[in-house]
């Protein structure tokens, strides 16, 4: 399009400047005289040159090949000219941004993600690319980090492994030789060892687990196995299960609830991993409270169960990375805890398999966690699995 453009014009001031140079050598005469040879003069020419008939075929066709070859070839190298000028000033714009876009993708191919094609605002196919290169970008950076999170969440993972399962392992190993030093120690006295070892067999045993799940739910390996339950019993159940955990920690619990039994169609084994993780955490961080409350409410559209510990107030930082892997409000992993820092994150993300969501709020009233359920009324319609 620029190409007919510019040579139209090319064509339109090439005329125009032709006929403004038949216009000067009419008024100073240069037209009596010619180029190359003398052209013969007779009384028929004299006459046209008084009529202003300029120019004439009787003096062009007196013009020798030379004149006529010098003509056409300054035409042509003026139409060139003008052609070159004219296409040069249309496509300056297009090749000051295509300069730009070529920098922009340089700089991107040289790492540097952040880069964006702020300076293009056009219509044509320049702008769709620029369009294109900063959808690249932001696509390649948005990998980038996750690839970078992926990375640093493996070396997490590492990390808090070796952490949690080398302090129960070198715990069961040294009871263990406790309990074979049959001339140091009485039978009793090996007997409480190898109790000793045992519970912490099963602790690093849950840790396993529990890095297991997690494993299991990123990966997408665990799908949903759906049946038709009593929750509210179920919940009663698993709260039971862990009286013998709430005495030892010395704390004692109170069920609330508002309704006696409620079927849903849900997948009872990660229901209950996500009651347990939820009473497990409770325990762990609530031990200053004293007592542990569990609710269980029914609304129109939802079932409820809340958990709530009077332990230490979780800052406001922390809340919004409260459901993060291996985030852990204390700040350091110490015996007391335990745990791998998963325990809330499988939680949540059990939740959101069966389309529920989890929240936290936590004041000087008590650390709260809820866990919200859709209630669904046509069973037909649900996804059973």
């Amino acid at each position: 399009m620029y190409s007919i453009i510019s040579l139209i014009l090319s064509i339109i001031t090439e005329a125009v400047i032709g006929g403004f140079i038949i216009v000067v050598a009419r008024m100073y005469g240069i037209s009596k005289g010619g180029y190359g040879r003398k052209p013969v003069m007779d009384k028929n020419y004299d006459a046209y040159m008084d009529e202003g008939m300029l120019p004439d075929y009787h003096k062009i066709k007196h013009w020798d090949k030379n004149t006529i070859i010098i003509i056409v070839f300054v035409m042509l190298l003026i139409g060139i000219t003008l052609f070159v000028i004219y296409f040069l000033l249309f496509t300056r714009r297009i090749t000051k941004d295509m300069s730009y876009i070529s920098r922009c993708i340089s700089d991107i191919a040289d790492g540097k993600m952040d880069v964006r094609i702020a300076d293009i605002n056009r219509d044509d196919e320049l702008g769709d690319i620029a369009i294109q290169v900063n959808h690249m970008s932001r696509e390649i950076e948005r990998l980038m980090a996750a690839e970078r999170d992926a990375l640093q969440a493996n070396k997490d993972m590492i990390t808090c492994v070796a952490h949690d399962l080398r302090t129960p392992l070198t715990s069961i190993i040294g009871y263990l030789q406790l309990a074979t030093d049959t001339e140091k120690y009485s039978v009793e006295e090996r007997q409480n060892h190898a109790h000793i070892a045992m519970r912490k067999a099963k602790r690093m045993q849950g840790l396993i687990e529990e890095l297991f799940n997690y494993t299991k739910l990123m990966s997408g390996e665990i799908s949903l196995h759906r049946s038709d339950i009593d929750i509210v019993k179920l919940v009663e159940q698993m709260t039971e299960e862990f009286y013998p955990l709430f005495s030892e920690s010395g704390l004692d619990y109170k069920l609330k609830q508002n309704v006696d039994s409620l079927i849903m169609n849900v997948d009872p084994e990660l229901i209950a991993r996500m009651v347990s993780n939820l009473i497990s955490n409770a325990i762990k961080y609530g031990r200053d409270g004293k007592v542990v409350y569990i609710e269980l409410k029914k609304y129109e559209k939802e079932f409820q169960v809340c958990v709530t510990n009077f332990g230490l107030v979780i800052p406001e930082e922390s809340i919004e990375h409260i459901f993060d892997k291996f985030y852990r409000v204390e700040g350091s992993r110490s015996i007391k805890t335990g745990g791998t820092g998963l325990g809330l994150n499988i939680a949540q993300e059990i939740a959101l398999l069966h389309d529920g969501k989890i929240t936290v709020a936590s004041s000087d009233k008590g650390t709260c966690f809820t866990v919200a359920l859709p209630i669904v009324e046509d069973k037909a319609n649900s996804n059973i699995e």
